[in-house]
C-alpha cells in the first residue's frame, strides 16, 4: 500500500512539474497579478492532488486544466467584485452615517439641493414660451390669466404649459425617488 502511495506521489510531482508552469502562466496572462497566478494555481493542483482519479492515467491535460484555470480565474473575479461592492456599501454608509450623526439637517440639505438641481436642468431643457409660463406661474406668483394677459396668448394655452412642465417634473422627481429606494 506504502508503495503505490509512494509512486502516486513521485507521478503526481512529474505531473505537477510538467503543467505547474503552464498553468500558472496562463493565469498571471489573464489577471495580471503573479500572487493571484500563483495561487490559483496551487489551487487547481491541491484540487488535482486529492483526486488522483482525474489526472493518473494522463500526461498532459491541457484542455482541462486551461479550462479549470479560466473557471478559478472568473471566481476570483467574481469575488474581487463582491469585495469591492461591499467595500463601496460600507464606505457609503459610512459617510450617511457621519453626515447624519453631525447633523441630519445637513443631508437633507444635501437632498433639497439635488432636488432643485434636477428641477432647474429640466426646466432649462424645456421650450422658451413654456419655461417662461411656468416661472411665472410658480416663481414669480402670477395668476394663469395675468400670465394669458402679459404674453398675449390663449388661458388655454397657459394651463396647457404649466400642465406639461409639471408632467416633466414629476417624472424627473420619480426617478429620484426611485433611484433613492432602490439604489
Amino acid at each position: 500500500m506504502n508503495e503505490m502511495i509512494a509512486e502516486l506521489d513521485i507521478r503526481f510531482e512529474q505531473f505537477y512539474a510538467a503543467n505547474f508552469p503552464r498553468v500558472k502562466n496562463f493565469a498571471k496572462l489573464l489577471t495580471k497579478s503573479e500572487e493571484d497566478a500563483e495561487d490559483i494555481a496551487q489551487n487547481i493542483f491541491l484540487k488535482l492532488w486529492t483526486r488522483p482519479e482525474l489526472w493518473q492515467d494522463q500526461e498532459t491535460m491541457t484542455g482541462y486544466l486551461y479550462t479549470v484555470t479560466r473557471n478559478e480565474i472568473f471566481n476570483l473575479f467574481k469575488h474581487q467584485k463582491v469585495e469591492q461592492e461591499y467595500e463601496d456599501k460600507v464606505l457609503k454608509a459610512q459617510l450617511l452615517g457621519e453626515l447624519c450623526d453631525e447633523d441630519s439637517s445637513l443631508l437633507e440639505n444635501l437632498y433639497y439641493k439635488e432636488v432643485l438641481m434636477l428641477i432647474r436642468m429640466t426646466l432649462s431643457q424645456l421650450p422658451d414660451r413654456r419655461r417662461r409660463v411656468f416661472e411665472m406661474s410658480r416663481f414669480e406668483g402670477l395668476s394663469h390669466k395675468e400670465i394669458a394677459d402679459k404674453l398675449q396668448i390663449p388661458l388655454r394655452t397657459v394651463e396647457d404649459h404649466i400642465y406639461k412642465t409639471l408632467t416633466e417634473l414629476r417624472k424627473v422627481l420619480m426617478f429620484v425617488i426611485l433611484f433613492r429606494l432602490f439604489p
